[in-house]
């Protein structure tokens, strides 16, 4: 068992197999091979700490603006590699005016990683590359929350993890997250100049959007599994190796 990483300058840097290893039919999930986490900007103190752990991948979900904004911290012996899930397009940014419209729009948001050919390709890119790496890697978008969360929904799932545990962890984000001046900088530069008000429905991880997203995926593919294969085009090995990273 690895101890547990806190990293000052990554605040929702953590094992994707939680404090202790999640509980799942097939026993507890291996700890110390996949992380999740915010933007990757560490500091070099943090970077120290990380270099035990022998990280060799980092899966940045970010477009190329987000990166600019705020480049991933170079972690040696890690390879960095871009594996962009779209977020809100600018057309749905531009239309937005209250903060009902942004709830509504990061609820669509969810769905769309099921039903937007553009985002599952996404999703199914990060997902490859990690099957095909070895332990341990990263992956991670700006807060750590929603595209981060999906992609983290999914391996819970696949690993068998407990509904509980699974919202718990995904809602853990709204706890490490809380006062980061650097992520409502990053709204705003996207967002606009708006009332504080306005930003909380993107900010935060809400049970809702989870669930919207999962209602979708449900309805076009049945299950999580069917979802990976046929929605995102995995291979049989290739889950199978997502299997071990995640339960050995």
């Amino acid at each position: 068992m690895t101890d547990v990483i806190k990293l000052g300058s990554v605040p929702n840097f953590r094992d994707l197999a939680g404090p202790v290893g999640y509980s799942t039919p097939h026993g507890p999930m291996r700890r110390g091979q996949l992380f999740r986490s915010s933007a990757f900007c560490a500091s070099p103190s943090d970077l120290e700490a990380l270099a035990p752990v022998g990280i060799v991948a980092i899966h940045d979900l970010r477009g190329q603006g987000e990166i600019d904004m705020r480049p991933d911290a170079v972690l040696a012996g890690a390879t960095w590699r871009h594996a962009w899930i779209p977020g809100l397009s600018g057309e749905t940014i531009r239309a937005l005016r209250t903060a009902a419209d942004v709830r509504a729009a990061m609820i669509q948001h969810y769905r769309e990683f099921v039903t937007a050919p553009h985002k599952r390709a996404g999703v199914a890119r990060v997902l490859a590359a990690v099957s095909e790496g070895s332990a341990p890697q990263v992956f991670h978008c700006a807060e750590g929350k929603d595209r981060t969360g999906w992609v983290a929904m999914l391996l819970h799932r696949l690993a068998g993890v407990s509904e509980d545990d699974l919202v718990s962890d995904y809602l853990l984000t709204n706890e490490l997250m809380r006062g980061n001046g650097d992520t409502r900088a990053v709204a705003r530069a996207v967002l606009g100049d708006k009332p504080d008000e306005f930003f909380v429905p993107a900010m935060i991880a809400d049970v809702a959007y989870l669930d919207a997203g999962l209602a979708q995926l449900e309805a076009d593919y049945g299950d999580v599994e069917k979802y990976l294969s046929v929605g995102l085009g995995l291979s049989d090995d290739q889950l199978t190796r997502l299997r071990g990273l995640l339960l050995g």
